[in-house]
């Protein structure tokens, strides 16, 4: 006989995923901050590559501190209650984006925007699919090996969910 236990699981993107987007973050941020600052140097006549490298590597920092802070705050709880954003866990609870399992219809893999992304349908038809911030997989730094895992554990969850059996745990 098994014994009820208390499930929580969190998804957020993985290490590879962030440092991806902090390279990305990075490289806009420097073109952003280069771009005016290249042209204040050759105006007054301030040329340095000094200067130049310095202002990279703040535009880097900057962008991998906002991307790994974004990240952090990125992701997807499943527990007993069903599915809802990582955001949504404290008092001052940003997304009221929340799908209890006995509401969801359907979770699928489906491919938005370049990324395989799973995507949460309600039994209601006047709420949209929900795209989840985490996990997805991509090309390149963003591809997640285990993805197909994930989701198959928020199957698995949502099967035994609305059919009314919590997870058990054998003696």
């Amino acid at each position: 006989m098994g014994v009820s236990v208390a499930v929580k699981i969190t998804f957020r993107p993985t290490t590879r995923q962030v440092i991806g987007r902090a390279l990305f973050l990075g490289g806009v941020s420097a073109l952003v901050a280069l771009v005016p600052a290249v042209g204040y140097m050759l105006a007054a006549g301030h040329w340095s590559h000094l200067t130049l490298g310095g202002l990279v590597l703040v535009a880097a920092a900057v962008a991998l501190a906002v991307a790994y802070a974004g990240a952090r705050r990125h992701g997807v709880v499943l527990d007993e209650r069903g599915i809802h954003p990582l955001e949504s866990q404290g008092p001052q609870a940003k997304s009221e984006r929340y799908a209890a399992w006995t509401e969801v219809a359907d979770i699928r893999a489906e491919r938005r925007a370049g990324r395989t992304v799973p995507v949460v349908y309600v039994s209601d038809p006047s709420q949209r699919p929900w795209r989840l911030q985490a996990p997805y997989s991509g090309r390149a730094l963003s591809a997640d090996d285990e993805l197909d895992e994930k989701i198959f554990v928020m199957r698995s969850l949502w099967e035994g969910y609305r059919r009314g059996l919590p997870p058990r745990r054998a003696e």
